[in-house]
């Protein structure tokens, strides 16, 4: 799998830390591979 570097603010990243539960990657992964599927469909 492929590694990608993403920067965010001091302050999301204080309000991310309030649910330390959520896996964090797996939502971004999850909100990725949305994004990816909607854009193949404008091709």
């Amino acid at each position: 799998m492929a590694t990608i570097t993403l920067s965010i603010s001091e302050k999301v990243k204080e309000k991310m830390d309030k649910f330390p539960e959520v896996k964090w990657s797996e939502v971004l992964r999850k909100i990725i591979i949305s994004k990816v599927k909607q854009f193949k469909k404008l091709e």
